[in-house]
């Protein structure tokens, strides 16, 4: 007996101990399956409500959390999402979308028309953000819910570009945010501002404002993970130092980087084992915007040697790599673009000849220069221009400032500096992005607008486009707002950058779309190592 009991025994043990084995092996295997990637981010992610992002990292945020009623293709085509059809009235002011029915929030409870009614109030209610695409536009109670699948928005005045605007259109889980607000606090702001709400491929996991965010993988969501090998986690990581960067890759944490780094990083991390660099070109610019209502920018003849004393090829053949700008639009916007406009020409005895034009010639000129201080490339903009302005008599005061600041300084044309530096692109797949967010009144008061053109006829140029539904007359109207724009010279169109990222081998999936981050949705993204 006692023979048999300590066989027992023995058998019992080693199979508890098999069965251990077997559960630890399977609990490393899954450990081992699961896919996290570091994401470097140049700026601080300052919002994650939908109807409060302005910059990239925002719209990054609410891209990967949320979903809008559309979305946009590579070609900037506008693509069903939570809407799979939509009808337009004759007047083309009522537009039906009809929605799907197998949305789920990530908290489980279906997605709902009456969630999209609330989501798109809320939008108007709180007044930030890309409100202004809509406040004036569309009154709180034109749109309506006739059932829980039909979505109805009825505008004022005929908009041409609506359904560009449509991916920004986020749906948010109306009961869980109205259970965290308060009297002061009728929308959520608070909740929003620092969790996901929404039913989009990732949940917020951690966010800390000054710092970092974690996303993980929504395995229910609707599409469903069907492009290879999902990217489970995303830590993003803020820093705009190149060598933190480079010490990440090297230890091999780094996922993908960000898109303003140095060329001596990006070259450091395409010769490193087991990474690349992706570059595509993009539908934005970066540009020197010039405040029109301040010292000395306020004077056209100081924009115009400013414009002449930039040199272009340096920027975009040296610091940062690109291809020439011609005026306020890209040329990915083809048949809107107005092919008339020049690139912009570096000539000090042109930049002389304007500045003598001036009513501050023969003054000592100082114009302050912002930019976003870890920015390396921004500073070799600056000192660059610092040299070039001192030959005609202008000096540069260079003041380096965190975006954020940069942010804040935008809201008001008394605070916003003389020149600034800035990357822009379209928040939203239309020429209209770019010409309303910079150069119309109603827009003034972001990092977008600070040149504070509030020029009248700009204002009814960019209205007349808006309102106008005939394709090649819409087109006319963008190509003279352009030649107006670059003849009031309120940026140095600088370069038309590449776009490139580090990254690692593994990551594939990668495809640029001409809208502010959406191309860093990483539900299209996914592993495979034996792909390169």
């Amino acid at each position: 007996m006692k023979t048999h009991f300590l066989t027992s025994r023995l058998a019992a043990l080693a199979l508890g101990t098999g069965m251990a084995l077997l559960m630890n092996s399977a609990t490393a295997s899954a450990a081992a399956d699961k896919v996290s990637i570091a994401v470097n981010t140049m700026q601080i992610f300052s919002s994650l409500d939908p109807a409060k992002v302005t910059d990239y990292t925002g719209y990054m945020a609410i891209v990967n959390m949320y979903d809008g009623l559309t979305t946009v293709g590579p070609s900037g085509e506008i693509i069903p999402h939570l809407a799979k059809s939509w009808d337009i009235s004759s007047d083309g002011l009522t537009y039906t979308f009809h929605l799907r029915n197998d949305v789920k929030f990530q908290d489980g409870t279906p997605v709902k028309a009456s969630d999209l009614v609330w989501s798109v109030k809320r939008l108007l209610g709180i007044n930030k953000g890309p409100s202004n695409l809509i406040v004036g536009l569309i009154k709180p109670e034109n749109v309506i819910a006739p059932d829980d699948a039909t979505f109805t928005v009825k505008l004022d005045r005929q908009f041409s570009p609506f359904m560009s605007i449509t991916p920004l259109f986020m749906a948010l889980n109306q009961k869980l945010v109205e259970g965290s607000t308060k009297p002061e606090d009728k929308w959520g702001e608070a909740y929003v501002g620092e969790h996901s709400a929404g039913s989009g491929p990732y949940k917020l996991v951690s966010y800390n404002r000054s710092a970092d965010m974690v996303i993980a993988r929504n395995a229910d969501y609707f599409l469903g993970w069907t492009k290879g090998k999902p990217i489970d986690e995303v830590r993003f990581v803020q820093t705009s130092d190149d060598a933190t960067v480079k010490a990440l890759a090297e230890k091999g944490e780094l996922g993908l980087s960000s898109h303003g780094l140095g060329n001596d990083t990006y070259e450091a991390l395409g010769r490193m084992k087991g990474y690349k660099v992706i570059q595509t070109p993009t539908a934005g610019g970066f540009v020197i915007k010039l405040n029109t209502k301040v010292y000395p920018t306020d004077d056209v003849h100081v924009r115009r040697a400013i414009a002449y004393a930039t040199d272009y090829k340096t920027i975009q053949e040296v610091i940062y790599p690109g291809t020439d700008m011609t005026g306020p639009l890209s040329t990915a916007f083809k048949e809107a673009h107005n092919d008339g406009i020049e690139p912009g020409v570096f000539d000090l005895e042109k930049a002389k000849a304007e500045l003598a034009k001036s009513k501050y010639a023969g003054q000592k000129i100082t114009l302050v220069n912002s930019y976003v201080a870890s920015l390396a490339f921004e500073a070799e903009v600056a000192l660059m221009l610092q040299a070039n302005l001192e030959q005609i008599g202008i000096t540069l005061d260079i003041k380096p400032e965190p975006w954020n600041r940069i942010v804040e300084l935008s809201a008001k044309p008394e605070t916003t500096p003389a020149s600034t530096q800035v990357n822009v692109s379209p928040s939203y797949p239309s020429p209209d992005s770019m010409f309303y967010n910079q150069y119309h009144s109603k827009a003034a008061g972001t990092w977008w607008s600070m040149e504070w053109l509030q020029n009248p006829e700009v204002d009814a140029l960019i209205d007349k486009a808006r309102s106008e539904t005939d394709v090649a007359k819409q087109n006319a109207t963008y190509k003279e707002l352009q030649a107006k724009i670059a003849d009031l010279q309120p940026d140095v169109w600088a370069v038309a950058p590449n776009r490139r990222y580090g990254a690692n081998k593994c990551l594939q999936g990668y495809s640029f779309i001409p809208m502010q981050s959406w191309d860093l949705n990483f539900s299209n993204f996914y592993w495979d190592c034996k792909a390169n």
